[in-house]
């Protein structure tokens, strides 16, 4: 449980930030990590989340409800 609370986070963090790299910065990890978890994020989700190019990533539709439902439950809890 305590990994897949991870992975959410790795995600979240990537979306906020629009890029790989600004959220290892932001996380305290190596690039490489942010890449595998959100891979492995969207394997276990079966779906793609971001679109990468040479700038950094944007959220694909499916990316975009998953990160709303992200941010409001961050909202919900920290009430």
């Amino acid at each position: 449980m305590q990994e897949n609370l991870s992975l959410y986070h790795i995600f979240y963090v990537t979306g906020k930030t629009g890029s790989i790299s600004r959220a290892a910065k932001e996380l305290y990890i190596s690039q490489p990590a942010v890449s595998r978890a959100v891979q492995k994020l969207e394997h276990n989700l079966n779906t793609l989340l971001f679109k990468r190019n040479s700038r950094g990533v944007a959220l694909t539709p499916d990316g975009k409800i998953l990160f709303e439902k992200i941010l409001n439950i961050s909202k919900f809890l920290l009430k």
